[in-house]
């Protein structure tokens, strides 16, 4: 389904954007139908681009278009990133402007120093339609006659390349989650810093949308600059991910700091006072657990999906902030709630009734959270999103929908879980209710 720029602007009129809790009713949602980006993939990058295994595309268009009916049948709008991303290059020639910036910046001709060449790639994207430019960022651009053409600054680009790079602009695979570029909380929106290089691109596009599509850029919406909170003592790049991010609502912040999301980013946030309340769960800093939702995610207003393997061995934090008299920021502090998270939450939540679900066993849990069923997308207070195919006598599922306590969709995995994430990773709350 391909929105028209007249659909979005009727969906948007219904009543300005913002995301006032995680588990209040979805009602629009943004997602990425995969493309020619995912046709980039081969055993010599995979790892580089950060998917598992290659999928077959027939598959991923496949279950990936029977999630987003899902959604669609249970009142959600569902709006594509590379439509809104065409709109916004054809209607504004500053977005143009600042995506191209953006490429060169982030371009490996640029950390090369090899500025003839920089400058070829420079003219080279100006010259390209905005629907061109939408697909050269998206799936990349080859060091090839076919994908650059023949006019002179192509033939610098292709006589000056050292073969050491196979793109001149990477391709996109990671747009499918479009979960971790950004997030919307309440009215404000929030532009990540990725902490991979194969997804820095990824912020560009999400940037030029919230700062200049015709309607996105006029629904209420405010870009939150928290770069500007850096503290510039630290010589490390701060870095948040959608992923890590879970918004209870009442400027209470859930986030989660391991491999993707650090120290130095979530400081960052709590400077800049939006969020009275920030609660930290330390989580091991590996690739299966790279996100908070691939173990924890929110269900309804009192419970949470957790991985049982970690839900003792997780260490939680909230942080305070600290003045002088003469209100003087020093190092904000972090206190420590132990590693018993599921108690943990209840007591700073101050909810002693909090669910939190889990498969029957160990193993049954262990296996459950490989295949990224503890990612769920709540559509409504306990209504979720997540895989279909886990364990149907001990699975998470099972534990969710026993005594009818919770709503389950199930969609299909194939096609989709070779990029290692979930129903979750896969959408972004453009409108969500509070609960």
């Amino acid at each position: 389904m391909v929105l028209t720029t007249t659909t979005i602007e009727d969906i948007l009129n219904e009543s300005d954007a913002g995301v006032h809790s995680e588990c209040g009713k979805l009602d629009i949602v943004l997602m990425h139908r995969p493309g020619g980006e995912l046709l980039r993939l081969t055993n010599d990058n995979l790892h580089v681009l950060l998917f598992d295994a290659i999928p077959d595309i027939n598959q991923t268009h496949h279950s990936h278009d029977i999630y987003s009916q899902y959604l669609r049948d249970h009142g959600v709008h569902v709006l594509y990133l590379t439509d809104l991303l065409r709109e916004t290059l054809i209607s504004s020639i500053q977005a143009r402007s600042q995506v191209i910036d953006g490429i060169l910046t982030h371009s490996h001709l640029n950390h090369k120093n090899q500025e003839q060449s920089l400058l070829a790639l420079q003219q080279w994207l100006l010259h390209r339609t905005p629907e061109q430019l939408t697909e050269d960022i998206s799936v990349g651009v080859a060091y090839s006659r076919d994908e650059l053409g023949t006019s002179a600054n192509a033939q610098i680009l292709l006589t000056t390349n050292d073969l050491m790079n196979e793109y001149l602009i990477p391709p996109l695979p990671n747009l499918l989650f479009t979960r971790d570029s950004f997030s919307i909380i309440d009215n404000h929106v929030f532009i990540w810093q990725m902490n991979k290089p194969a997804r820095q691109n990824e912020s560009l596009l999400l940037q030029a949308i919230f700062q200049y599509h015709p309607h996105l850029s006029n629904c209420g919406l405010e870009i939150i600059e928290w770069r500007e909170h850096i503290d510039e003592n630290h010589t490390e790049i701060p870095t948040v991910e959608g992923g890590d991010i879970a918004y209870l609502g009442d400027g209470i912040l859930l986030i989660g700091c391991g491999e993707r999301t650090n120290r130095l980013g979530i400081e960052a946030l709590s400077r800049t006072g939006i969020f009275h309340q920030i609660i930290v769960i330390m989580i091991p800093p590996q690739r299966s657990y790279m996100h908070l939702d691939t173990v924890l995610s929110s269900v309804g207003k009192n419970a949470f999906t957790l991985h049982g393997l970690l839900a003792e061995i997780m260490e939680v934090y909230t942080i305070e902030n600290q003045y002088d008299h003469q209100n003087t920021y020093f190092e904000p502090e972090w206190i420590s709630h132990g590693c018993d998270v599921r108690q943990a939450l209840r007591n700073i939540l101050n909810n002693p009734n909090l669910i939190f679900y889990d498969a029957k066993d160990e193993q049954t849990s262990i296996d459950e959270q490989a295949h990224d069923r503890f990612n769920v997308l709540a559509i409504d207070d306990n209504h979720v999103a997540t895989y279909a195919g886990g364990d149907a006598k001990n699975g998470l599922v099972t534990c969710m929908t026993q005594n009818n306590m919770c709503r389950v969709g199930l969609i299909p995995v194939e096609g989709l879980l070779e990029g290692g994430g979930g129903a979750h990773c896969m959408t972004n709350a453009i409108r969500r209710r509070t609960i």
